[in-house]
């Protein structure tokens, strides 16, 4: 998968979904596998702004949800990534990541 770039408000609740799919276009049973997403003020950086906590909630459909608040985030591009822990610690594939751009809200309550 090529990276994957998104733009979104700082504050709200941040959804995603990605579809793991085989070299024929059929869903990977991602049964035993965990994923893992984070957000990073820079690629290197040793501390997590975000943990996205990708979810695989039927994992026979190869799809990984992400749906997250992002309260407390302030308004700037990040890095971050997904990445998929293989069954019984066989290693791990990296899914896609970029950049992920919080604006600020400019309608206030």
């Amino acid at each position: 998968m090529a990276g994957t770039n998104f733009d979104t408000h700082a504050g709200e609740t941040f959804t995603a979904s990605f579809t793991c799919l085989n070299s024929a276009g059929a869903a990977v049973n991602l049964t035993g596998y965990t994923a893992r997403a984070q957000v990073r003020t820079t690629p290197t950086s040793s501390t997590v702004l975000l943990n996205l906590a990708p979810t695989i909630p039927t994992p026979a459909n190869g799809i990984i949800r992400i749906n997250v608040a992002t309260t407390g985030i302030t308004a700037g591009i990040y890095y971050w990534d997904l990445v998929l822990d293989l069954p019984s610690s066989a290693g791990t594939i990296f899914i896609t990541g970029g950049t992920i751009k919080f604006r600020d809200l400019v309608t206030r309550v």
